[in-house]
């Protein structure tokens, strides 16, 4: 299903400057090229759009843009590797996504559980 958009808003400068101070500079992809990896799934199927993808290194982080998305009324759609068959990873209307690459380590396993 190939889904055509048109343009994204762009967020609103004061709320981009309080997502990148989550996140740092480098973790705020807002160029339209460097987004474009995170709006089409794996098999071309689905495309989407975006004006922002947030790329976390902790949950503290993760927490953070939760918290000030709510706080706005921003959507977000998570992101593992954007390897979903049904398109459920892409955002489709212009929704922040938050890339969970970064978060890559285990930091605790709970061997009685």
């Amino acid at each position: 299903m190939n889904v055509v958009q048109s343009a994204v808003p762009p967020l609103p400068p004061e709320l981009l400057e309080k997502f990148r101070a989550i996140v740092g500079e480098k973790y705020a992809v807002t160029d339209a090229a460097d987004i474009q990896p995170y709006t089409t799934e794996e098999r071309n199927l689905f495309h989407g759009r975006s004006p922002l993808v947030l790329r976390p290194g902790s949950t503290t982080e993760v927490a953070a843009i939760c918290k000030l998305a709510s706080e706005h009324r921003i959507a977000l759609v998570p992101q593992g590797g954007n390897t979903g068959l049904v398109g459920g990873q892409t955002p489709h209307n212009g929704e922040v996504v938050v890339s969970l690459r970064r978060l890559d380590k285990i930091r605790d396993i709970d061997v009685e559980s």
